[in-house]
């Protein structure tokens, strides 16, 4: 019972002090509930630098797979993985003998071509001359001699004195005498009247097509030596000592990490923004480097909507590796234009989005048309005057009307 009469009381003591505080006017009270505070900053023109960021594989900037150019058994392994070659040094050989084989039988062909060759150049000798007309005038005393034994045998034969076994023996005998007489004849005058032009070129040619035979097995030869085609270290070595190994066959690979390339795959509505001879930030673990776009590829990758971007970073102390994953950093001025922090925008379900601008201190509400977003900043492309002052902090909370009290930049 006392509880509820103090109550009383107490309610009775509030009810009597507003009545006897001075009265408010309506017009106050409603202008002091919807003063609101924002932040706002002035419309201009400007142009944000954008900063975009990729991963890549490390690559040297020359890279080989190293084969031998002829079949063979490898007996020699000179190099080792992470090894540095210089170009033209010896990596591996095959075994050789059977290539020796063939470079001997070459020369001995070349030999005995030459000796052709000189024969029918020089011509014969007087001895030689002299033996075939000895030959001549005794293959023509033997002809003359079974001439006359074939007269005298068919004689015989017609009278029946001699059998036609016998008589068949004297003509052949007859007819080999004459043939023999016929080749002595043409080789004495090969002999006295030298080889025909003819002969002598196409003997020229066995020679000058031996000599060609011996060059080949020469060439052939060194072909048992695997050479590193660039300057490089070995990144990988593909074969072993006793392997059968074939021209398709790699034996080595090789790659030049003066420099490296990291091949990148930028997205094609962004790739107006890069450039050859761009110069960007490649990023290995704690360490950077300065790289350099070195390729824009001039069509974009069927079905990704990406564009093939190749970048190049020095490399000269070798303390990057193939192979790593580096960041590369692409730092670009953006367009100019009208750009109004991201929470300044506000849409709040209309298809239409809006920002609010400070007309006479109130919020004017404002339909603009948005652009692309740079670092939090959207771009405002129409409904925007250079020179107005856009609300950026409070804007949430406005509606079109609100008296305002505004600051610069700072949050309300």
């Amino acid at each position: 019972m006392n509880q509820m009469k103090q109550r009383v009381i107490v309610l009775s003591s509030a009810l009597l002090l507003a009545a006897c505080s001075p009265a408010v006017s309506d017009k106050a009270a409603v202008e002091q509930t919807t003063v609101k505070r924002v932040a706002v900053t002035q419309v201009k023109e400007e142009a944000f630098g954008q900063v975009a960021k990729w991963s890549g594989i490390l690559t040297p900037v020359e890279e080989t797979q190293v084969s031998f150019e002829i079949n063979g058994r490898i007996v020699t392994l000179l190099a080792e993985a992470g090894d540095y070659v210089e170009t033209g040094s010896v990596l591996a050989s095959l075994d050789g003998r059977d290539l020796s084989l063939q470079a001997a039988s070459a020369a001995a062909s070349v030999q005995q071509a030459k000796a052709q060759l000189a024969q029918v150049t020089n011509g014969a000798r007087a001895e030689e001359v002299l033996q075939a007309q000895n030959n001549l005038d005794k293959a023509k005393a033997l002809m003359d001699k079974a001439k006359a034994d074939l007269q005298r045998s068919e004689v015989l034969f017609r009278q029946g004195a001699l059998s036609t076994n016998d008589w068949e023996n004297v003509q052949n005998k007859a007819a080999l005498a004459e043939k023999d007489w016929e080749n002595a004849k043409e080789t004495y005058a090969l002999v006295a009247e030298g080889p025909r032009q003819e002969q002598k070129q196409q003997t020229a040619g066995v020679y000058r097509q031996a000599v060609v035979g011996q060059q080949r097995a020469a060439l052939t030869q060194t072909k048992a030596d695997l050479t590193a085609p660039i300057s490089g270290v070995v990144l990988e070595k593909l074969a072993s000592v006793g392997q059968l190994t074939s021209t398709s066959t790699p034996v080595y690979r090789i790659g030049n990490v003066d420099a490296l390339l990291i091949q990148l795959a930028v997205p094609d509505r962004d790739i107006g923004f890069w450039k050859k001879g761009d110069e960007v930030t490649v990023t290995l673990y704690d360490q950077k480097r300065s790289g350099i776009v070195q390729r824009v590829s001039p069509a974009a990758s069927q079905g990704s909507g990406t564009v093939p971007v190749e970048v190049r970073v020095e490399n000269p102390d070798h303390a990057w590796l193939a192979g790593q994953v580096a960041t590369v950093v692409h730092e670009h001025q953006g367009p100019k234009g009208i750009f109004v922090p991201v929470q300044a925008v506000q849409s709040r379900g209309e298809t239409q989005p809006y920002v609010f601008v400070v007309r006479d201190n109130k919020a004017a509400k404002v339909p603009v048309t948005l652009g692309m977003i740079v670092d939090n900043q959207l771009q405002i492309t129409s409904g925007l005057t250079i020179g107005e002052q856009v609300v950026t902090k409070g804007a949430e909370q406005l509606f079109a009307g609100d008296t305002l009290e505004v600051s610069t930049g700072e949050r309300p």
